[in-house]
């Protein structure tokens, strides 16, 4: 169960730019000849599937100020107007999908994400909830859930998210260690953190989630360990694990990093293995490549049940055949089709005030497109492809159909990185932290596609 020992010649051979498949194909493919009308007519044959739930994502970029590290859509400080007609942008968003799908309204997972969402006030929330509830029912289990800076939420917007029916949080903790804090924008002590925690527990949250980063600058290994030791102790329900993706080139503000120092490959892969190993003995289950949850925790048990599925919106236990974003740069999955909405904000405005939908760049998946997303997800979420569920639900010999790939796999079995057995191919320890790697070898389109665009792997 503890993360494998790997040499630096197998780290520097394999850690390359590579996507993190939250979507196959992944978002560098899709075009601008996906637009509006294209998502119209996806979300008119989404309709069709009446009793199938939904999954909806709203995104609300406002932020107070910008973290050095982030790699989101967001809008810093924006003038106060600005907000107040992006919420009216996204109700006109929701009743025009909602008016499309019909009688379709089943919702079983709700996100809100960022930005800051708790940059809304209270009565914000309640508008921008009652405009979903209006026109969707949400499930008696439905998952709902908030992202949180713990430094930006009041008592108040809690206690309102939570009568709203709220009952997921994720806050990003990122790194205790207050050099590391400074240097990318983004302070909290413990207490503060742990404090937020317990009022969160207090008003019945369940699945409390701290993202933490690894690879950022000035980490070390043990002022690291000691922010591990202490989220450890809090006994969140889930914890992230994420690789700092360093990427100036896409994201400006980035650059004020580029002065200090970070850690190398071998240093970051050990940041990450000396927390997964310590989260382990602390209790806590892997799941997936970067998450860690405790055993009596809906992650966990769907990984054991094996009902553990990924979306643009992480690992999720509530999976619906489509999802739906509302919002600047939000992005939906529909009847095998991926769009997305333009991150301006004017021209999302401009778009929905004539009555278009804001779609800047989609695709439509073609059945291989389909076929190799499966793949890829089975082996994010459960790091093996059962061959015999492959070709009963596509109808193929998946063995036959993947020949390549399974001759390019064998390098990766002789590396021992996953076994490659007639019935099941199934990812080793050893393959875990390269898991990316291995589901690159099934991206038809990544030879395609421009390095730069990618975090490395490790």
């Amino acid at each position: 169960m503890t993360a494998p020992e790997i040499t630096p010649a197998l780290l520097a051979k394999y850690d390359r730019p590579g996507p993190r498949y939250t979507s196959y194909p992944t978002v560098p493919e899709w075009t601008d000849a996906f637009g509006g009308s294209q998502y119209r007519d996806a979300l008119r044959e989404a309709a069709g599937a009446v009793d199938a739930p939904l999954s909806l994502y709203v995104h609300i970029p406002f932020c107070a100020q910008r973290c050095a590290y982030c790699g989101c859509n967001t809008v810093t400080a924006p003038v106060e107007h600005k907000v107040s007609r992006y919420l009216e942008d996204v109700e006109a968003e929701i009743n025009r999908v909602a008016a499309l799908l019909g009688g379709r309204k089943t919702v079983t997972q709700c996100h809100w994400g960022g930005g800051t969402p708790t940059y809304l006030d209270e009565a914000r929330m309640r508008r921008l909830f009652q405009s979903l509830t209006d026109r969707f029912a949400f499930d008696a289990d439905a998952e709902i859930a908030v992202e949180t800076n713990p430094n930006a939420v009041t008592d108040s917007q809690l206690e309102t998210l939570r009568g709203l029916g709220f009952n997921r949080i994720s806050f990003g903790v990122q790194d205790l260690n207050p050099e590391v804090q400074r240097a990318v924008g983004r302070c909290q002590t413990p207490e503060q953190t742990e404090a937020m925690l317990a009022r969160c527990r207090a008003l019945g949250f369940g699945g409390i989630n701290m993202d933490l980063i690894y690879g950022l600058p000035l980490q070390a290994m043990e002022p690291w360990m000691r922010t591990i030791e202490q989220v450890a102790a809090m006994r969140p329900d889930r914890i992230a694990v994420y690789s700092y993706a360093h990427l100036p080139s896409r994201f400006e503000h980035q650059r004020a990093l580029d002065g200090l120092p970070r850690p190398d490959t071998a240093e970051k892969y050990a940041l990450f293995a000396a927390a997964r190993n310590r989260l382990i003995e602390a209790g806590y289950r892997p799941i997936g490549m970067d998450h860690f949850a405790l055993p009596g925790d809906e992650l966990a048990r769907s990984l054991d049940n094996r009902t553990l599925h990924r979306n643009f919106m992480g690992y999720t236990v509530r999976q619906a055949p489509d999802q739906i974003g509302f919002g600047g740069s939000a992005i939906s999955e529909v009847a095998d089709c991926y769009s997305q909405n333009t991150k301006d904000l004017d021209l999302y405005h401009e778009s929905l005030a004539k009555g278009e939908f804001p779609v800047e760049r989609g695709m439509a998946l073609s059945r291989e497109d389909v076929i190799r997303r499966w793949v890829i997800r089975r082996l994010m979420c459960a790091f093996e492809v059962d061959l015999a569920q492959l070709n009963g639900l596509f109808d193929i010999d998946g063995e036959a159909y993947f020949s390549k790939e399974r001759a390019l796999l064998e390098a990766y079995r002789d590396e021992g990185m996953i076994d490659l057995q007639p019935d099941c191919w199934r990812v080793t320890p050893l393959g875990a932290p390269f898991i990316r790697n291995l589901c690159m070898v099934f991206d038809a389109y990544l030879k395609n596609t421009g390095k730069a665009l990618f975090s490395r792997t490790i």
